[in-house]
């Protein structure tokens, strides 16, 4: 099936397709996209390259995220490149990978990390120095001491302030010149103990100044050490950032730092630029290759914070490879982002229930719960422009954009403050159906399982325990197929994404939901419906349960 050149395009392997897979002029969204036909056939091609020449690769500790890229040559041959994510590995080398765009030296060969690291030995060496840690121990008991010290002589001075306020009372029985005589040796003797206590606090103020002037001195070695240590590690960063440069199909080349600021992030993730795509067009554009398709897959053990699945297709990711792939895509026809298109603006919003403080509606998949920022169109504009006379902030919680089913909408302030202190108060009681692409074992449970967002591929969530806020989730089996599993999911906690991720998470069910284009593998639609609410009308107080039909079927 394949053949690999020799000369410049030695890294390219030929396609013999047949006619069988075609392709159009213009290149998949690479943030949110299937792989077309001829891609997903150059990524099995490599995937059995890589079960025979490689087949350890499967039994590491770790995944990793590799790619291809169909392309066609200036002689209008068809073949592709590939890639894997992160830095070069010789073990790895044994497959005709492309090189990193950018090759970041090791060890002895890169003196400027030896140089920051040679720094910060010297920093904790500083900071375990019998000196530096002597002079902290001494302003502390300095500190301490001056400040005891201080307050006994006030309290002695107060002391004998008192006694002899005593005396001058006592002294008016006294004959006068006697009395004169004492008064006068008793303001005297005030006169000096003022004087004195002033002595000896300024004494003393001026031991700990000199105490705190020597572990001044102490401390600023030490941040000078530090901030020379910053200064050496920016500069690093910035020479690396500058020695990535990216081309395009008209051969525009910019540097990672300065495609990052552009896009409007000041500091590029750790790892831009070593990602399977950003490589494989850089390859391309080097040697006149004209990108076709691109896939790109996870191969190995899945991670245990993103659900990523040995051997399934993953989009490339937004926050390293965003504003990279968006400078070298420059000048190919790329298809619209599918996530800014409306797929609700056919769609009818139903009003299951409504009296005047109160709608319950069934949302269609598709539509979103509140503007977005490219698509106004939603339940909230919706309800708007149905119920103008609503006051107050109307959505109550929200459903996902591909998520049918079951919403409240309050249509008075008084309405929506009630109903929230309900969802908080977890006095509201939802239940969702849903069909899971794979058959388990499970019959029933609980999922706990803390979420939390995924900076580099928003709106994406993860698994973090150490981060992540508790999620919980019960669920019950109601049916199951030799292929399919129909479940009742009843969340206890609301977190963004939370069934899709407890259900596909292998922690969780270890299957994702039918059609979930996030965490699964899209489909017409997601089937994950909100079938079923159950709480206290926010002004009647009267019982509320409210049904609707499941849109699919097992």
């Amino acid at each position: 099936m394949a053949a690999t050149s020799s000369i410049e395009e030695s890294k390219l392997v030929y396609l013999k397709t047949d006619g069988q897979h075609p392709f159009t002029e213009q290149f998949e969204y690479p943030h949110f996209y299937t792989p077309i036909a001829i891609a997903q056939h150059a990524a099995m091609d490599l995937q059995n390259r890589l079960q025979k020449e490689l087949p350890e690769l499967v039994h590491q500790p770790k995944g990793r995220m590799l790619g291809v890229l169909v392309v066609q040559t200036k002689d209008r041959k068809l073949g592709y490149l590939s890639a894997y994510s992160g830095e070069m590995q010789i073990d790895l080398e044994i497959l005709p990978f492309v090189p990193p765009v950018h090759q970041l030296p090791k060890g002895e060969d890169f003196p400027e990390m030896a140089a920051i690291k040679g720094i910060g030995k010297e920093v904790k060496q500083f900071e375990k120095s019998e000196a530096f840690i002597n002079s902290k121990e001494q302003l502390a008991r300095v500190t301490k001491e001056t400040k005891e010290n201080i307050l006994v002589a006030k309290k002695a001075a107060k002391k004998a302030k008192s006694e002899r306020d005593k005396l001058r009372k006592e002294a008016v029985h006294l004959p006068e010149k006697e009395r004169e005589k004492l008064l006068a040796d008793l303001t005297e003797q005030g006169t000096r103990d003022g004087m004195d206590l002033r002595r000896f606090t300024r004494s003393e103020n001026l031991r700990l100044e000199k105490t705190i002037a020597e572990t001044k001195a102490f401390e600023e070695r030490l941040e000078t050490l530090k901030t020379l240590q910053k200064n050496k590690s920016n500069e690093l960063l910035d020479a690396i950032f500058k020695s990535f440069v990216f081309l395009n199909s008209q051969q525009e080349g910019k540097d990672l730092k300065t495609i990052f600021t552009e896009f409007g992030t000041e500091v590029p993730p750790g790892g831009s630029g070593e990602c399977a795509a950003p490589k494989l067009f850089q390859y391309a554009f080097l040697h006149s290759m004209k990108p076709v398709a691109l896939a790109e897959f996870w191969w190995g053990k899945p991670p245990n914070s993103q659900i990523r699945e040995h051997g399934k297709f993953y989009p490339a990711c937004k926050g390293k490879c965003q504003p990279i792939l968006a400078h070298m895509l420059k000048g190919i026809p790329v298809k619209p982002n599918p996530l800014l298109e409306n797929f609700g603006v056919d769609k009818q919003l139903e009003i299951l229930f409504g009296d005047g403080h109160l709608l319950i509606v069934n949302k269609p998949a598709g539509l979103l719960s509140v503007p977005g920022r490219h698509i106004k169109d939603s339940v909230q504009t919706r309800i708007l422009q149905q119920y103008p006379e609503a006051t107050g902030p109307l959505i109550v919680h929200r459903l996902d954009q591909d998520t049918s089913g079951i919403m409240l909408v309050a249509l008075n302030k008084e309405a929506h403050k009630r109903l929230q202190r309900q969802f908080l108060e977890r006095t509201v009681h939802k239940t969702y159906s849903a069909i899971l692409e794979k058959p388990i074992k499970e019959t029933s449970g609980i999922i706990e399982l803390p979420l939390v967002l995924d900076i580099h591929n928003r709106p994406m969530q993860m698994v973090d325990y150490d981060h992540g806020k508790p999620a919980i989730t019960k669920y019950e089996v109601i049916e199951k197929t030799a292929t399919r599993t129909l479940i009742q999911l009843k969340p206890i906690t609301g977190r963004s994404h939370q069934l899709r991720v407890h259900c596909a998470h292998k922690l969780g069910l270890h299957a994702p939901i039918l059609g979930d284009n996030l965490y699964g593998t899209p489909l017409e639609r997601l089937c994950l419906h909100a079938q079923k609410i159950e709480f206290t009308h926010p002004i009647t107080n009267e019982p509320m349960k409210i049904k609707t039909e499941r849109p699919f079927s097992v």
